[in-house]
């Protein structure tokens, strides 16, 4: 079972943080959306306190069967999954593994459906990934896996930005202490899903986040998404990269938040100004399973 911390009362969330990422990445996200839902975040295989059960290298399925078990063992029904970036193929991956019982919406934030650019496919990652360019990539994961992680956290931010540097730093610091294995194993996996056919498929009231100025992979894939995905919402974050709940958190919250109002899924997305339970109020409850 993966790891993960629980905060907060009302309608599950659960957040799946992305390659090299920690459920820390969400810290912010975490702390607003618990004023008014259970928020359950979590630590993918070999990413932050959840180890590697027999060291060898997890897969996609793998991390959406430690998504189930927590699920499962934490009694949650009707939840929304907010997957970001690989963790986005997780939570896929989850609803086509388990289905959509028990799962009420899905939040998609900055992922594509294939991260390849062989057959003329314009929306890969970084722009421009072929097989050639991603055999490279793992290989040079293998030579130096901390490395790796610090430049896909520092690549992150919205092209031309210049990050807080204490945030960046912390956030590299995490990523760096992430198992080699796991960011070869689940890299090798996600590199290998070609979810184009089939991520229309999923079943769930869906939003998708995507940021205008993301250098990982090209804006435009939201717009492609929200075709492919029936019913789908589309929330493109102008003056953010790949990572929307860290650039502009008020917004991706109240995105989030109106989304997953009780109204439905189909209500209208919320304002800065959306209510939710004061900062001074009583602290939720808060527990974790690890460190």
């Amino acid at each position: 079972m993966l790891t993960y911390e629980r905060r907060g009362s009302g309608p599950a969330v659960v957040l799946v943080p992305g390659l090299g990422a920690t459920r820390d990445f969400f810290a912010l996200a975490a702390a607003d959306l618990g004023r008014d839902h259970t928020v359950v975040a979590v630590d993918l295989p070999g990413h932050g306190a959840t180890a590697l059960g027999d060291g060898a290298e997890p897969t996609l399925r793998d991390a959406a069967a430690g998504l189930r078990a927590v699920v499962e063992s934490l009694g949650l029904t009707d939840i929304a999954l907010v997957g970001w970036s690989l963790g986005a193929t997780v939570a896929w991956t989850y609803l086509e593994e388990y289905g959509t019982g028990g799962v009420r919406a899905l939040v998609s934030c900055e992922q594509t459906p294939w991260l390849l650019a062989d057959g003329g496919w314009e929306y890969a990652a970084f722009g421009s990934l072929d097989a050639a360019a991603a055999k490279d990539l793992l290989e040079q994961v293998r030579q130096d896996p901390a490395g790796f992680a610090e430049n896909l956290v520092r690549g992150s931010f919205a092209t031309g930005s210049e990050p807080d540097p204490e945030l960046a730093a912390d956030l590299v610091r995490k990523a760096r202490r992430t198992a080699p294995a796991a960011l070869t194993g689940l890299l090798a996996d996600v590199l290998r899903q070609d979810w184009r056919e089939r991520v229309g498929s999923l079943g769930v009231p869906t939003l998708l986040v995507h940021g205008a100025r993301s250098g990982v992979y090209p804006p435009e894939v939201g717009t492609w998404l929200a075709k492919a995905v029936p019913g789908s919402r589309l929330e493109v974050f102008e003056d953010s990269g790949h990572l929307p709940f860290l650039e502009e958190p008020d917004r991706f919250c109240a995105a989030v938040r109106g989304f997953l109002a009780p109204a439905g899924p189909d209500t209208a997305p919320a304002g800065p100004g959306t209510a939710a339970a004061p900062h001074g109020s009583t602290p939720a409850p808060h527990d974790t399973n690890g460190r």
